[in-house]
Order: structure tokens, then C-alpha cells, then sequence
């Protein structure tokens, strides 16, 4: 029971201490967040079936880890600028921070701070309408509190409690296991709750996609991920097979592509050179396949497309997906997590947050505990690349490795599934 009191402090300290140019906190941080997150998810019998315990266990870990100060990354602080912005009555779309600033020198010393510590003030903004709507109103809710990040954080925790209690309607009989990998993971916790990276926000429409049979509510909710976060146009490839559902994908999509011409895109060049274009160049944080590309490409002199033939490549596969036999048979949920995998093998930018939702649909696809304990290592060792560029070639190999074995089973899993029969009872027969 002492591991469990000591749980919480572990993680007021990582958000409070964590240091990403530090190699001994890391190591630190990365190994004892997964250790602790694996041993207590294997001694849940001492809440003794009760929920209610247990839940309120988990509400105990969100409040130890808000307050603080965001040291993983800097994104929040474009966030909440952009929201200010909009809280101005302006949109944050036509110029970039610094354009933005040197217009109005008289700013107050909120936007100031926040222009001092971005890391994008000479990029357009990437962040659709509907995202910045939480931070305005964490912006608003900050004001109140006399807060910067406060505020904010509470509005993830809100919006988390709704993740836990649709994770338990639309699941009412799974073990204290199957909720503990979400409910208590490190990631959801720090990177989602206490950085405040709006993966969080994305995970009650994917539980409301996988729950709804209805095709214009599924429209409607790929429409709203959409808004919320490019990438989960991606989900779009496991339900276009279907015809019945081509009309209202359809639909949902060009709807979604009409606010983003509205507002991100509304200067389509400039988004193109100073925005949403870097999307496709190479940084440190990548797919574990893309960087085979811009080795090869970089020895001919055109590394900057590595990132351009990674999603086309991607995108090829997905093709590939939709028009396979064995994956139209796929229960909606093995689809979506296949997609997503893919996606996080290919894409030339993969920051630690975005693990949020491989873990959220891992869930929901019965993937065992050890499997995700592993991915919290390998997430929080990710930041060894602040340290030294070095340690992405350590880093790349212990991925290769963990994932790597994950794969296999996946591979297994798609190779045996011929038929839809064959499907359900293969995920019924959960071997994960």
C-alpha cells in the first residue's frame, strides 16, 4: 500500500523537477515512472473491487499534478497566445507572433511574457479555431485564479474526468487492470494534464467514434477531430470502405476543410513556407522510419524531402488498408489503432504526446500491461535527445527493439485474421 501513497509524489516531483536537459533526471524520471506505473497496476486487489475508491485514487493523481510550470515542452505558451489573441478580438491566423507584436507595441505584459517564451514566434499558427477554445477558456479562468497555467489545467482535468467516466460507461465490465493503464499512466497524466497537450482532448470523441453505429454521428465526430487535431484525418481510411458511409464521411470532411480554409489556412501560401509545411521536414522528434529516408536522401542532397516521401508512403499504405480484405473485416477499434501505429512509424514529427492516443486505443484493444509500461520508458527517454542528438541513435534502437516485438504480434494478428469470424474471435482469444 506504501507504493501507492509514494505514486503521487513521484509525479509532483517529475512536474515539478523534471529537467529535459538533464541526462541523471531523465533516467531517473523515465525508469521509475514506468516501474512504479507497472508494479501498482499488478497490485490493484487491494482497493477490493471497489470503484469509487479507486477513482478517487486516480482524481488524487490529477490534482498532484497541476500547478506547475510546463518544462517538457513550450507549445502551451503559443497556445495560450493565440487564445489571448482571439480574447482580443483578433485572429491569430494572419500574422505570426512577431509580425503580431511589432503591430502592437503597446501589448499588455501577459502577451509579452508569453512572445518571450515561445518556441514559434516566426510561424504562422497550425491550431484550428475549435482547439484554442479550451484555452481561451483556461485563459479566462486563469484571470480569475491570478494564474498563468492554472486555469488551463483545470479545464484538461475536466475534460479528463469525462475520459474516465465514458472509459468506465462504455466499458462497465473490464478489470482494475484495464482501467489503470489509462486512468493512473504517466503520460496521460504529465504530458496530457500537467503540459496541457491537447491529445487529451481528442480522446472523448474517440471513445464516442468507436461507440456510435450511427454514420452522420460518426461524421459529425471525424469533423470534430478534425478541429481539434490535423492528424486524426487519418481515422477518415477505416470507415471510407464502407459506401454507406462515403456520403456523410464525405460531408463531414469538406465541412471540416471549409473552417480550416476559413481560418488556418486562410493564407494558404504562408502556411505552406512558415506553418503547417514544417509538418514535413525532419526534426528530432520522428517516426521510428523516416529517418531511414533522410539518411538516403540527405547523401543525395534533398533531405528536406524525407519528410514529404515518409507521408506519401504512409498515405500509400493506408490506400493499401481500406482496399485489403482482411483489414475491411477488423473490428472498428483494431482499424483505428493500425492507422494510428502507422501513422507513429512514418510521420517525420512524433513528440512524446502523441503516444496519448496509441495508449488510449491500446487500451480499448486489450494490449497488456508490460506493452505499455514500455512505451512510458521509451517516452520519457525521448527527451534524452535534448541532452546530446547522440542519444537518438540509443534511443532509435531500444524503440526498434520494444516496438519491434509489439509489431510481430501485430503482423501475426493481421496475417491470421481471414474473415470476420475469424476476427472476433481472435480478439476475443486476447493473447496482448
Amino acid at each position: 500500500m506504501l507504493l501507492f501513497f509514494i505514486y503521487p509524489l513521484l509525479l509532483f516531483f517529475v512536474v515539478n523537477a523534471f529537467d529535459r536537459n538533464s541526462f541523471f533526471i531523465i533516467i531517473i524520471s523515465a525508469f521509475s515512472l514506468s516501474l512504479y506505473f507497472f508494479v501498482l497496476g499488478k497490485k490493484l486487489h487491494v482497493f477490493k473491487n471497489q470503484f469509487l475508491l479507486f477513482f478517487l485514487y486516480n482524481l488524487l493523481l490529477r490534482f498532484f499534478v497541476i500547478g506547475s510550470t510546463p518544462h517538457f515542452s513550450d507549445d502551451v505558451y503559443r497556445y495560450l497566445f493565440d487564445a489571448k489573441i482571439l480574447l482580443n478580438g483578433q485572429f491569430p491566423y494572419e500574422f505570426t507572433p512577431t509580425e503580431w507584436m511589432d503591430f502592437h507595441t503597446n501589448a499588455d505584459n501577459e502577451l509579452n511574457w508569453l512572445y518571450s517564451n515561445m518556441n514559434s514566434s516566426h510561424y504562422y499558427s497550425v491550431y484550428p479555431l475549435f482547439l484554442l477554445l479550451f484555452f481561451m477558456i483556461g485563459s479566462i479562468l486563469n484571470s480569475f485564479l491570478h494564474s498563468m497555467f492554472l486555469g488551463v489545467q483545470i479545464v484538461f482535468v475536466f475534460v479528463d474526468l469525462v475520459n474516465l467516466s465514458l472509459i468506465r460507461r462504455f466499458y462497465p465490465k473490464e478489470s482494475m487492470e484495464f482501467y489503470w493503464i489509462y486512468f493512473a499512466n504517466p503520460i496521460i497524466l504529465i504530458e496530457g494534464i500537467s503540459q496541457m497537450h491537447p491529445e487529451i482532448l481528442l480522446v472523448p470523441w474517440i471513445l464516442i467514434l468507436l461507440q456510435t453505429n450511427n454514420n452522420w454521428k460518426q461524421g459529425i465526430v471525424l469533423s470534430i477531430l478534425t478541429q481539434l487535431k490535423f492528424n486524426t484525418l487519418i481515422f477518415v481510411f477505416g470507415y471510407i470502405k464502407e459506401k454507406r458511409k462515403i456520403l456523410t464521411i464525405l460531408v463531414g470532411i469538406l465541412f471540416s476543410c471549409f473552417l480550416w480554409k476559413l481560418t488556418v489556412f486562410s493564407n494558404l501560401e504562408s502556411q505552406g513556407s512558415k506553418g503547417i509545411g514544417l509538418f514535413f521536414h525532419s526534426f528530432r522528434f520522428a517516426g521510428l522510419l523516416e529517418p531511414f529516408l533522410y539518411l538516403i536522401l540527405n547523401q543525395l542532397g534533398h533531405a528536406y524531402l524525407s519528410g514529404f516521401v515518409s507521408l506519401c508512403i504512409c498515405g500509400f499504405l493506408f490506400i493499401y488498408l481500406i482496399f485489403h480484405q482482411n483489414f475491411r473485416y477488423f473490428p472498428v477499434e483494431k482499424k483505428l489503432f493500425v492507422l494510428y501505429f502507422c501513422f507513429l512509424l512514418w510521420s517525420p514529427v512524433i513528440h512524446p504526446w502523441y503516444w496519448i492516443l496509441f495508449i488510449l486505443l491500446g487500451v480499448v484493444n486489450r494490449i497488456r500491461l508490460i506493452w505499455q509500461s514500455f512505451l512510458v520508458l521509451l517516452t520519457f527517454l525521448s527527451y534524452l535527445i535534448y541532452v546530446s542528438e547522440n542519444y537518438f541513435y540509443v534511443y532509435w534502437v531500444l524503440s526498434f527493439f520494444v516496438i519491434g516485438l509489439y509489431g510481430i504480434k501485430e503482423i501475426d494478428y493481421f496475417r491470421k485474421t481471414t474473415n470476420q469470424r475469424a476476427s472476433e474471435n481472435s480478439l476475443s482469444e486476447d493473447t496482448w
